[in-house]
């Protein structure tokens, strides 16, 4: 069994390790070693892991999301976006979390890390900014243009995005850069199914309609879900230390007072987070204000409906509609 993981983190020299820098894209295939049942494996995705091309880790993937299974019942592919602050044996052990738990509510998905380097430490963060910008352009020219490109004979399989904290910033920067290319390879019309953020270090404001930091978003995906709560504390350190001091649509949703695109889900997860907050992580490390998402039974219960997308987003038992009244607003239900 393996994880596949796309990072651009360079290699220390003189060791056989990923660094903090930024580096060329490296397409792993991780061995998964599976520690006990509720438990995944720490493993540390190294650079002795790389496949010799993108196009060979392409077809290994879709291979792994056809086998056993017969035609139209493929595994669709999601790819996780890590946050600020995370190492490569944090992300790819919530990577595997991730997909373990959506397998196990018949989400049929095979999970993809894109690892991008981080400083290591919260105080980190101006420097995990910068990083992220840049590894932005890495995950368009390395990772969006190929799958743009890729092409299968009959192949069904759909790509998600699921993208955490700074990770949500790294994919805003990453589609606007590829509409900004306009490469004559690259179909204007490419798109992705479902676009997940969660606790996402994104400008509020930037998600009414027609913000050109966003359209780009939008405009290549079919829904986008993001999930959000007041009590974020480690959103609150991040309007002081950026330069954009504006509120965090992972802490306080997207614009009441201004129209959202119509494609935009907003669900208030603050009354699920007072909940969740009585129970300790046992799987992943962090600040559990900003990451408890990844623990909680709730959200995943919502996240694989939303991937899955079989239900219309106004049926889901997992949430009700918000006291604001607002179209396409909801609140994750705290039991």
């Amino acid at each position: 069994m393996q994880s596949y993981v796309m990072s651009v983190r360079n290699v220390v020299p003189g060791t056989s390790r990923f660094g903090a820098g930024i580096g060329t894209p490296s397409y792993l295939s991780v061995p998964w070693n599976p520690g006990p049942p509720d438990i995944p494996s720490g493993d540390e995705p190294l650079p002795s892991h790389a496949m010799t091309s993108v196009t060979g880790w392409m077809d290994a993937m879709v291979d792994d999301a056809r086998r056993g299974r017969e035609p139209g019942a493929e595994l669709d592919i999601v790819f996780l976006v890590h946050g600020y602050n995370t190492d490569p044996i944090e992300a790819l052990k919530r990577q595997r979390l991730v997909e373990r738990e959506l397998l196990k509510r018949e989400c049929p998905c095979m999970v993809v890390g894109f690892d991008w380097p981080t400083g290591g430490s919260a105080a980190a963060y101006l420097y995990d900014r910068d990083q992220a910008g840049q590894a932005a352009l890495a995950l368009m020219t390395g990772a969006i243009f190929p799958f743009a490109l890729y092409s299968r004979p009959d192949c069904p399989i759909q790509v998600h995005v699921l993208a955490h904290s700074m990770g949500g910033y790294v994919i805003r920067e990453a589609f606007r850069g590829a509409d900004k290319a306009r490469l004559a390879a690259i179909p204007g019309s490419w798109r992705i199914g479902q676009m997940v953020l969660f606790a996402a270090d994104v400008a509020s404001d930037s998600f009414a309609a027609g913000n050109l930091d966003m359209e780009p978003v939008f405009g290549h995906c079919s829904r986008l879900t993001n999930y959000f709560s007041g009590y974020d504390e480690a959103l609150a350190v991040s309007t002081v230390k950026n330069l954009d001091i504006s509120s965090r649509v992972g802490r306080v949703g997207m614009p009441l007072l201004k129209p959202t695109d119509a494609k935009a889900v907003d669900v208030d997860c603050g009354p699920r987070y007072l909940v969740a907050k009585e129970h300790p992580f046992q799987v992943i490390d962090g600040m559990q204000s900003h990451s408890w998402y990844l623990e909680d039974t709730v959200w995943y219960d919502d996240l694989a409906c939303t991937l899955k997308g079989a239900w219309d987003r106004n049926v889901l038992p997992t949430r009700a509609p918000s006291p604001s009244g607002i179209q396409d607003d909801f609140v994750l239900k705290a039991q």
